[in-house]
């Protein structure tokens, strides 16, 4: 590599870029991160990670790491695992020394290397890590309690197993006897979570005093993560794994103060740092390398999963309330990420210096990351349905504020099955929807009831329709962090694009760029009705003499998933389409389920009994 400036911009741009190919293929990112590292290293010799950051290299990819896991902390709530806590502990004690075990036998029976090595890479192979596990859990969306466990286990395994494996380290280079390992253990995990506990302590004060302005919330917060990372480190080597985990669970359980949008800050630097991090790994391998211990690594990728984590899932879940299939998926999760990788990486480099030969410890490693990345990422889901602990397939739709054609929408696509959920503070409209048989959440919007009930419901989609700006506003911003900003729609009251209001930048226009909420309400006025026609009718048939006009709603697809539409659609012959239309010639069976005579009198433009015309009281 001669430029370096070229090697930064395409550590970047193909890092980020995997990712988001990853995102639209639905796959694990790291299955595209580690082949774009080889991709832009030894195969195009783009980026040499040795030339562009030097004797910073590890330095820089501990601390990464570091900020890593206290994103990752950030995310754990000690009081949904109820459930699994003895399960966690045990998994990341128990669990740990056993795959320990059974890594190191296989490492020894498979390759050639001194006994003294496959116990180190043993200790390297126990971690997994959150940048690989919540993927796949968003990907699979298995309930509790299978999820908060492999959620806490992710993030407290790392430190658990880095320190165990710097112990390993140690003994293989000082001659540091058992004793004096144990104690190594202890004091570093000590000094860790005194560091921890110290930054979360710092930063919930400064939060709580407003000492820090809004516009240095987020970097003061990372300035307190680096200094208790390096705090720790100075203290005790090693010990800042301990420290940053520890401070981002400390955070997170709190109640004194709002941290979201630090965690929505950690969690986009966490995207960057990850890309970043597994470029440059992956772009120090040595293809040869990873050639000669391809066959091998095979067999001890099916030895880790097949024996080695169900044997370390059964001895930490024997004897709990934990359901069987539960046991069973969690059986079925253990991949290895940034953190095997890198701690592989700076330990090889260490023995070398020491004079002992650990050629095999890089490859190896990464070829159980990718074996075990590409097992469980590409089976998680097919698993967590076929032992039926997957949530279902989010198929609902939310909506904020209440109207009479809002109540008319929500009939149809109940009719349609789909799950709808109203949101709204006010009392009226509360008793208004409840009365109509339709489910409202009418509590906190700051709460973490919401995201609780969009999660409980499997809410796909979301639109935001309040005539109160506040609501729409802060009801949108919760809404964007739970189902995304491509799935939220806001429909002002009138046409607001001039004025650029926020909620109009922030949700998407539904119905067409010149829909309305008086738009709609004035056609209903006129006459119109929201009804629902199949795919084969659309666009439907307007009675004779009628101006026609039609204005679809909601795109409901033969699986029962609802799309707010946004512009022109096709939809196919068994989709169900929910409209906004004049009087039609005739219903549409599918959804009413009306009989031959219904059809007769519908045609007539008479309202049947049970209300269900194209002017009855619901569509009027």
């Amino acid at each position: 590599m001669h430029d370096l400036g070229l090697g930064v911009a395409a550590v970047v741009v193909f890092g980020v870029g995997a990712m988001w190919l990853a995102s639209r293929l639905r796959i694990p990112s790291i299955l595209l991160l580690l082949p774009t590292g080889v991709l832009v290293g030894p195969v195009l010799q783009i980026v040499d990670p040795e030339e562009l950051l030097g004797e910073l290299r590890f330095p820089a990819i501990s601390l990464a790491v570091g900020v890593l896991l206290f994103e990752g902390g950030l995310g754990l709530q000690w009081d949904r695992v109820r459930e699994g806590r003895a399960v966690v502990l045990r998994l990341v004690t128990v669990g740990v020394l056993t795959t320990w075990a059974v890594a190191a036998v296989a490492v020894g029976l498979l390759f050639d290397v001194p006994w003294s090595i496959a116990v180190l890479i043993g200790a390297v192979l126990t971690v997994s890590g959150p940048t690989v596990v919540q993927p796949l859990l968003r990907l699979a969306r298995p309930r509790p309690p299978s999820a908060p466990i492999l959620r806490w286990e992710g993030i407290l395994i790392d430190p658990v197993g880095a320190t165990l494996a710097i112990v390993v380290l140690d003994a293989i280079i000082g001659q540091q006897g058992p004793v004096e390992g144990a104690l190594r253990v202890v004091t570093t995990a000590g000094v860790g979570a005194a560091a921890g506990v110290i930054g979360a302590a710092v930063l919930v004060q400064a939060l709580r005093k407003q000492w820090i302005p809004d516009h240095l919330q987020n970097p003061v917060t990372l300035m307190l993560v680096v200094g208790a990372f390096a705090g720790a480190n100075l203290l005790r080597p090693e010990a800042g794994l301990f420290a940053t985990t520890v401070m981002g669970v400390a955070v997170a359980n709190q109640s004194l103060v709002e941290v979201r949008h630090i965690n929505e800050f950690e969690e986009n630097l966490g995207m960057l740092i990850l890309a970043a991090l597994f470029v440059l790994l992956g772009s120090g391998v040595v293809l040869s390398e990873l050639q000669d211990v391809a066959l091998p690594s095979l067999v001890l990728i099916a030895v880790l999963v097949l024996v080695a984590r169900p044997l370390a899932v059964f001895v930490s879940t024997v004897g709990t309330g934990v359901p069987r299939n539960h046991r069973r998926f969690v059986a079925a999760m253990a991949p290895r990420g940034i953190v095997a990788a890198a701690v592989a990486s700076v330990f090889a480099i260490e023995l070398e210096e020491a004079g002992v030969e650990a050629r095999l410890m890089v490859p190896i490693t990464f070829m159980v990351i990718l074996g075990t990345v590409a097992v469980y990422g590409l089976s998680a889901t097919g698993v967590a349905k076929w032992l039926k602990v997957a949530h279902a397939e989010p198929k609902g739709l939310a909506i904020v504020g209440v109207h009479s054609w809002v109540l008319d929408l929500a009939d149809e696509l109940l009719r349609l099955d789909v799950p709808v959920l109203l949101v709204t503070t006010d009392r009226e409209e509360v008793d208004e929807a409840t009365s109509r048989g339709v489910l409202v959440f009418s509590g906190r919007l700051d709460s973490e009831d919401l995201p609780l009930a969009l999660d409980g419901l499997g809410i796909h989609q979301a639109l935001a329709v309040s005539r109160a700006a506040e609501l729409n506003g802060f009801g949108i911003g919760r809404l964007v962090e739970a189902l995304g900003r491509a799935n939220v729609f806001h429909l002002p009251p009138q046409d607001d694009r001039a004025g650029g209001s926020a909620t109009a930048v922030i949700g998407r226009r539904p119905f067409g760029r010149d829909a309305t909420q008086m738009v709609i309400e004035d056609r209903l006025v006129a006459g119109a009705a929201i009804r629902t026609v199949i795919g084969s009718d659309y666009p439907p048939r307007i009675a004779s003499g009628q101006p026609g006009q039609t204005l679809p709603l909601c795109l409901v697809d033969s699986a029962g998933r609802p799309n707010l539409v946004s512009g022109s659609i096709r939809p196919g012959p068994t989709d169900h389409v929910v409209v906004l239309t004049d009087m039609l010639s005739t219903d549409v069976e599918a959804t009413h389920d009306e009989s031959s005579s219904d059809l007769e009198a519908l045609d007539d433009g008479t309202e049947t009994e049970g209300g269900s015309g194209p002017l009855s009281e619901r569509g009027a």
